[in-house]
């Protein structure tokens, strides 16, 4: 686990001495995670009985850079530092990938080897389960971002009292080595929170204009950025500004010891917000702009305020993936059910950066399932399907919303279906809903509460029919009669609006290579897999896959990515024939 899904003791201690009325009341959020704190024994997020908002958590969490280290009072009962202790006592470490890419990149930067400790404690060897999300993970994280939201969080934290807590710059002042120094640090920082507020507002009403949710920013735009690059660079000036203003009253400061803890939370908090303009920074320098993507991104920062995050994401994770850890590690094993592509793993290695341009040795072997999938999985892709159109879409909308009624009835319900488009879900949805329900079938819908509820509430009701989109694709586990028909409504291919796709694919075509059939094709197919392998979960499962697009049997690349799905039962079918299969497959 990442260091941030602890609890701190002493931030949450801070946090209930500001606060000692709601740190008192069990009823209260703040109440109850002090009452928590008391008896577990892990300190973990996920551990917490209750739902806590991420605002709170994020102000009592485990933080490297607020950390007290051995001098805290609480370093002996610090959850974060007896999971360290642990993991390095141990042989065997689990960890998630997002935790992996951040201690690979620690030791790139602080030039340490694997037999050093780092975000994790030394190893030599490794193993990669869910390795089809290795480039997705690594691009996720090897992306530079701006966001004025979180900027504004922390410059919250310099000038703006909270209960029972004086705001930062306030409670340093009297120890400023000048007496006009604090007016000066806070006049900058109302310049800074004005400036970021013209930013924001620009690049939102950039986005409505639009009408978008992601757009790619390419160097031959520079000329209609111009009062983007003006604005920003405005963030960028009062940000260096307030970066020297605080140091001098850090350094010549006669700060006393009882508030040194205090002084090294306005330190933090300007780091964080001079990091943030520094990726501003280089995004605006356009000229000097390498090949990385960068692109800006809408998002919902809570309920009804929208903001834009400015990102800056590898073209390529392959030499990034190479250096800090393929390159450096003993042994790496790499496992998925989905790598291979009837291609020895070219697709897959060559977006991570594998086989290394070494004498060491590349192994792949493919161990097959031990399913009989031709006995116990029937495939139908209905020839007649029509063809998703942009230009008439309510034909494929009709189309879906029979077929899909007619194979839930068919099946008893028991049903995944999965989606492309979230919008897409909820038209469907919504046209079915009272049918299903009327047949006294349960329907689940991605977006009514969290992953963990859906997916127990399906697991509990075997013939219960969840409808869900992207990340439902894989990581779903329903072994038995809970899950018996999975229904993928349209090919998985990413949409070319996604930023960092549309360049890759672009980059490739300009290479001569073929975007398509070198990054479309075999990502889509990959994910496909995925979805199909959401079925059968044991030896002793069995059931339907339909698939509604049509394209899958009448264009030659899509009879190529059915050739990479497990051999089964795939008699020739039309949507009319769909539920007598269904049924006489089930239940005769």
């Amino acid at each position: 686990m990442g260091r941030s899904n602890y609890l701190c003791l002493h931030r949450l201690e801070e946090r209930a001495d500001e606060m000692p009325l709601l740190a008192h009341d069990p009823l209260s959020e703040l109440g109850s995670l002090v009452a928590w704190s008391i008896g577990t024994e892990t300190g973990l997020r996920t551990d917490f009985p209750g739902k806590l908002r991420g605002e709170l958590w994020s102000e009592v969490c485990s933080d490297a850079d607020l950390c007290l280290g051995y001098r805290c009072s609480y370093a002996r009962d610090c959850f974060f530092m007896k999971s360290r202790k642990k993991a390095a006592e141990a042989r065997l470490l689990i960890s998630n990938h997002h935790l992996l890419f951040t201690d690979a990149r620690s030791r790139m930067i602080d030039e340490l080897d694997y037999g050093d400790e780092a975000v994790l404690p030394s190893f030599h060897r490794l193993i990669i389960d869910e390795a089809h999300n290795i480039e997705k993970n690594a691009t996720d994280y090897f992306t530079t971002t701006y966001s004025g939201y979180d900027v504004m969080r922390s410059i919250g934290r310099l000038s703006h009292q909270r209960r029972g807590s004086k705001a930062l710059v306030e409670d340093l002042a009297p120890y400023a080595p000048d007496p006009a120094l604090p007016g000066e640090i806070l006049g900058v920082i109302s310049l800074l929170g004005e400036s970021i507020g013209y930013v924001d507002t620009y690049l939102v009403g950039l986005m409505q204009k639009i009408k978008s949710m992601s757009l790619l920013i390419q160097p031959q735009m520079k000329p209609q950025l111009g009062d983007f690059i003006r604005l920003a660079k405005a963030v960028v000036e009062y940000a260096g500004q307030l970066g020297l203003l605080v140091n001098r009253l850090l350094e010549d400061g006669k700060i006393p010891e009882e508030l040194e803890h205090r002084g090294r939370e306005l330190s933090v908090h300007v780091k964080r917000i001079r990091s943030g303009a520094n990726a501003l920074a280089q995004f605006l320098d356009v000229d000097n702009w390498t090949e990385d993507v960068h692109w800006f991104e809408s998002v919902e920062f809570g309920k009804g305020s929208r903001g834009v995050k400015v990102h800056i994401s590898p073209l390529s994770v392959a030499s990034s993936l190479r250096e800090s850890m393929f390159s450096r590690l003993e042994t790496v094993v790499c496992t998925s059910a989905t790598l291979d592509l009837n291609d020895n793993f070219s697709y897959w290695g060559s977006r991570i950066g594998l086989p290394l341009e070494t004498s060491r040795n590349y192994l792949t072997a493919v161990h097959h399932s031990p399913f009989d999938f031709k006995s116990r999985l029937l495939l139908l892709t209905p020839e007649d399907a029509p063809v998703f159109s942009e230009k008439e879409p309510e034909t494929f909308f009709t189309y879906c919303t029979q077929t899909i009624r007619d194979a839930i009835f068919a099946s008893g319900g028991g049903a995944l279906v999965l989606f492309t488009s979230y919008s897409m879900l909820l038209r469907v949805a919504n046209d079915l809903a009272a049918d299903i329900q009327k047949a006294g079938i349960t329907m689940l819908r991605q977006g009514e509460e969290d992953r963990f509820h859906l997916l127990r509430r399906f697991t509990d009701d075997k013939d219960s029919v969840l409808f869900a989109t992207d990340s439902f694709w894989e990581g779903v586990d329903a072994p038995g009669e809970t899950l018996r028909m999975v229904i993928i409504v349209k090919l998985p291919f990413r949409v070319p609006t996604d930023p960092v796709f549309r360049a890759r694919q672009e980059s490739l075509d300009q290479d001569g290579k073929g975007g398509f059939f070198k990054l479309a094709l075999p990502e889509a197919t990959m994910k496909l897999k995925q979805g199909f392998g959401r079925l059968l979960r044991n030896t002793l499962d069995s059931g339907i896959v339909l698939i509604l697009d049509s394209r899958v049997v009448n264009k030659q690349y899509g009879r190529w990515m059915l050739q990479a799905l497990p051999e089964s039962y795939h008699p020739e079918t039309t949507s009319e024939g769909i539920p007598g299969k269904i049924e006489a497959f089930l239940y005769s």
